[in-house]
């Protein structure tokens, strides 16, 4: 009973908030920990059932099954009840209603500004979300990291030099796109900004691609931020490097 009259308590509080704002002060309205915030649209708009995932630690890429989640109300508003720590968020719109699988087109996703977010014992933590959609089919792969102080940023554009959603950044420690690579981006919303996070500093190597798995096929957006050694830059331990735009143009074999 007490944890219902604290959820209504919450919604009222809501209710009277513009949307987009930041959205609780904790000395006022915290009487339990957790994650608290907005879900909106690209235009602003308040995002009804999208659910918000908590997870513990990276390892499983915000992927697969959540340690914690809700959902947003008709409002947008979402709550997380949480202990205190640490953990990784991300928001999910699935346009067929599922609440599991891998992101397909239409679909729309979103992080919050920073991950991990931090919940402290007794109170009750911001985290807002702006959905982005899903252009293509994008499954966050191995060694992509959300969060970090360590990497590159920088924009994706295609042929005309327009922003390209969708696409994400690949990273190899030598000019050989190859393999694998060993660190990959999450994909790009409208605005065709992008973060890579890496978990060395060093060398690293930079291409961008639209699909998410093997060799890149004839047709495919493509891109590398240099040819041989100029498309290299070095990682500094604590630096998030903006290394400009990438433009993908249809691959040539």
């Amino acid at each position: 009973m007490i944890a219902r009259s604290f959820l209504l308590l919450l919604l009222f509080v809501w209710s009277c908030a513009p949307v987009g704002q930041t959205l609780l002060d904790n000395s006022s309205v915290a009487l339990e920990s957790g994650v608290a915030g907005f879900v909106i649209d690209g235009q602003g708009a308040p995002a009804a059932d999208v659910l918000v995932y908590a997870y513990r630690n990276q390892r499983s890429n915000l992927r697969g099954p959540a340690d914690f989640e809700a959902q947003s109300d008709a409002d947008g508003h979402y709550y997380l009840d949480l202990v205190e720590g640490d953990y990784y968020l991300v928001a999910r719109l699935r346009q067929a209603g599922a609440d599991a699988g891998p992101p397909q087109t239409g679909d729309a996703w979103a992080l919050p500004a920073q991950n991990p977010v931090t919940v402290k014992a007794g109170k009750l933590t911001s985290a807002d979300f702006v959905l982005q959609g899903i252009s293509q089919p994008m499954l966050m792969r191995e060694g992509t990291l959300t969060g970090g102080d360590t990497g590159f940023s920088g924009l994706l554009l295609d042929a005309v030099g327009r922003p390209l959603a969708g696409a994400f950044v690949i990273a190899y420690p030598e000019a050989d796109f190859q393999r694998m690579p060993e660190a990959t981006s999450p994909a790009v919303g409208a605005d065709g900004r992008f973060h890579l996070y890496v978990e060395r500093t060093g060398r690293w190597c930079l291409a961008a691609r639209t699909r998410t798995r093997g060799q890149p096929i004839t047709g495919e957006p493509y891109g590398l931020l240099g040819k041989g050694d100029d498309g290299c830059r070095l990682a500094v331990s604590g630096e998030v490097q903006d290394v400009g735009a990438i433009r993908l143009t249809p691959y040539r074999r």
